[in-house]
């Protein structure tokens, strides 16, 4: 599936079609027509050289669309995030994302989440007024994860990235990515903010397997 990139540059970045066999890129949201993003994986604004109203004028124009849209800005910042996620943005993130970034930004919102910096994600968690919490994990979702798998969720809730977590469990990247996807199925969350809100709602106790 394309994934549509839009771009003051006038072409795409090098990681960006690292990231993605099919690339198509334009200059302006304005010339990309409904049908042709119905075909589209996501649309990505690269917003590094414009001015935030510009920004906003293109994320409206985006959403419409009817794809997922993820901001691409050379300083993300806390405040913008919040206002971009709460005008319609899927994503945000910087544009100049490592190509395996760019690939797990992409699965997430193509399939509804939110994905964010893990850095912005704790402060978003309490203040975005579009993510409604979901009620507290029942008992027996939390019985179904191993303990390492708790203990992924758990640093999840405190918005720590993956790397951070394999640094803190002594595990791979690879495996963190394994448990998480696990953790999703069984928890019936979609994206890490979700899952992140449904751990922040209890206690949580775990122990090395």
């Amino acid at each position: 599936m394309e994934q549509l990139f839009i771009t003051p540059r006038g072409k795409p970045m090098d990681r960006w079609l690292q990231a993605f066999a099919d690339v198509v890129a334009v200059v302006d949201v304005a010339a990309v027509s409904k049908d042709f993003a119905a075909n589209c994986g996501a649309i990505w604004l690269d917003t590094s050289v414009i001015s935030l109203q510009d920004t906003l004028a293109w994320l409206k124009q985006a959403v419409a669309l009817g794809r997922p849209v993820v901001i691409m800005d050379a300083t993300p910042s806390e405040a913008e995030a919040f206002q971009l996620l709460n005008n319609g943005a899927m994503g945000y993130c910087h544009v100049k994302a490592a190509p395996e970034q760019l690939r797990e930004i992409a699965l997430v919102v193509q399939n509804g989440g939110l994905w964010m910096p893990p850095e912005l994600m704790q402060r978003f968690l309490a203040l975005s007024v579009r993510v409604v919490p979901r009620e507290a994990p029942q008992e027996q979702e939390l019985n179904d994860l191993t303990a390492r798998e708790l203990m992924v969720a758990e640093q999840v809730a405190l918005a720590a990235s993956n790397r951070e977590i394999a640094e803190t469990l002594d595990i791979t990247e690879r495996t963190v990515k394994a448990h998480l996807s696990a953790i999703f199925e069984k928890m019936a969350v979609r994206d890490r903010v979700q899952l992140a809100l449904a751990m922040n709602n209890i206690p949580t106790y775990s122990t090395v397997n």
